[in-house]
């Protein structure tokens, strides 16, 4: 029964470590995302390492959320550590609980937006500015959405 304890301690200690940071070394970023000039506030910001060379394997995707005031802080293995070093493409897409609804601007999980590079030692503070979609855009509410899917069923 001891030999049962001590391995099964020793066991969890190891998936503990194991778990924790990733194979790949994250330096905090920030931003700010805008829309003419405005804050937009509830939509997904995406860090999505780059291919550089011949190594294919790049990292894990950073996630950051919008504030009010349009700002983010980017995290890929844990809360607030930030994004992989190196090489990113950036994307925006809303998220379920937008507060933001009336954008004019191009919102699109599929597009990049801007590429940049994530540097160790450094100020990683990104403004990221959407461009102006086709048409005015903006976001359907809860009821609009139902009454779309209600009429496909029809």
């Amino acid at each position: 029964m001891r030999n049962f304890l001590i391995t099964s301690a020793t066991l969890s200690a190891l998936f503990v470590l194991g778990c924790g940071g990733g194979d790949f070394p994250t330096t905090k970023v920030t931003g700010r995302v805008v829309c003419k000039g405005q804050p937009v506030s509830g939509i997904h910001v995406f860090f999505e390492p780059l291919q550089s060379g011949q190594d294919a394997l790049v990292g894990k995707q950073g996630i950051g959320r919008t504030k009010e005031d349009g700002t983010f802080s980017i995290s890929t293995y844990g809360d607030g550590d930030g994004a992989v070093v190196g090489k990113h493409r950036v994307r925006v897409g809303w998220s379920d609980s937008a507060t933001s609804t009336e954008c004019s601007c191009e919102v699109d999980s599929e597009k990049d937006i801007m590429e940049v590079e994530v540097k160790k030692g450094e100020e990683n503070d990104f403004e990221v500015v959407l461009a102006k979609a086709e048409g005015s855009r903006r976001r359907p509410n809860l009821d609009e959405l139902e009454a779309l899917e209600e009429g496909e069923d029809d």
